[in-house]
């Protein structure tokens, strides 16, 4: 297992004891990261494209109302006010090589909220 892997489950374990406000905006970033990880299909409609291109784009972006939006959320989630860390760490689940058990994680984690 390697340690990113492990420093992002650590990550999203720390986040199921937090406060019903702070997991609601939590669980927004949590569904970003599984709307920009949903594995492609042969088969996928073009909405499920498009989501999937919106939300990688919401965690990247450095200018206008989507970048605010974000900056927002993260804010109101207990995120550093940069977003930076948000940011480093969407990025690490996005290329994690494990990223179905991440995925699995992080529904655990909306299904409690």
């Amino acid at each position: 297992m390697n340690k990113d892997y492990l420093g992002i489950l650590t990550e999203i374990d720390k986040y199921e004891k937090s406060s019903p406000e702070r997991l609601l905006f939590l669980s927004v970033i949590f569904q970003a990261l599984l709307d920009a990880t949903k594995e492609k299909t042969k088969i996928e409609s073009s909405r499920t494209s498009v989501e999937r291109a919106n939300a990688r784009a919401w965690f990247f972006c450095s200018v206008g109302v989507t970048c605010e939006n974000f900056e927002y959320v993260c804010e109101n989630a207990g995120m550093d006010a940069e977003a930076e860390y948000t940011r480093g760490f969407a990025l690490k689940v996005i290329n994690s090589k494990e990223i179905k058990y991440v995925r699995q994680r992080i529904r655990r984690v909306l299904d409690k909220s």
